[in-house]
């Protein structure tokens, strides 16, 4: 019966390290095929923030944001529901996983799992939206392509997590994303219980804010279009 948890866990780290493996790749791949240099000066921004819209919202121009905004645009984001299914959907995978033992199962369970999960995803978007970026000057937005075949476009969307724009409008590698991720799972150890923390709860949670990061890039590129299919959205 001991030796289940162990091998669970393996497989755990196992996964999470092909997943990693897989994201480099892709990201490697989309941004040689998509060139990340063409935003929409059309696109709308969020105006509520409770919209039902991918979080990191549409940029309107390409005008530089002032820390002010980039602030507005952490809070709007650590709001959005989208950030609540994604919560849901990775304290679920906790509880299935029985990760976090010391907490047990039941809703009490998936109640601690769900708040440490969202915790970690804050964090991750407190420091990689807003910190980071007001400290080098880059731009927290995403910035559609629209434009292409359907994997041509997740490519894109995936080699955002490498690659951003500046405050002057250049290409740059997204450190924002990349340190506010390590941050973030790097403090998430004070909320877990004392036998999960360590350098492989670090890793871990920095592993789910970047794949998380790249599953709301897929869908802020393409739930204009799907919007618009089914509610008969305008762009």
């Amino acid at each position: 019966m001991s030796a289940r948890p162990i091998t669970l866990g393996a497989n755990v780290k196992r996964a999470g390290v092909l997943l990693c493996l897989g994201l480099v790749v892709s990201i490697c791949v989309g941004a040689q095929t998509a060139p990340p240099d063409a935003p929409k000066e059309h696109q709308s921004e969020l105006k509520q923030f409770f919209s039902f819209s991918p979080p990191l919202s549409l940029a309107q121009d390409t005008r530089p944001m002032t820390v002010g905004k980039k602030f507005e645009l952490f809070a709007r984001n650590t709001v959005n529901p989208f950030q609540f299914v994604a919560t849901a959907a990775w304290a679920g995978i906790a509880q299935a996983m029985d990760r976090y033992p010391d907490w047990g199962q039941g809703a009490e369970g998936y109640g601690k799992r769900y708040g440490a999960e969202y915790a970690n995803m804050a964090t991750s978007n407190f420091f990689g939206t807003f910190v980071f970026p007001a400290i080098l000057k880059q731009d927290p937005r995403y910035f559609r392509k629209e434009t292409g075949g359907f994997w041509n476009r997740v490519g894109y969307s995936l080699s955002r997590t490498a690659i951003t724009r500046t405050d002057k409008g250049t290409n740059a590698p997204n450190v924002s994303i990349w340190m506010g991720a390590l941050t973030a799972g790097a403090l998430s150890n004070a909320w877990y219980p004392p036998s999960d923390q360590g350098v492989g709860q670090t890793f871990r949670n920095t592993g789910i804010n970047l794949a998380t990061t790249a599953g709301f890039n897929i869908a802020r590129e393409f739930w204009p279009d799907v919007s618009r299919k089914l509610f008969h959205h305008k762009k």
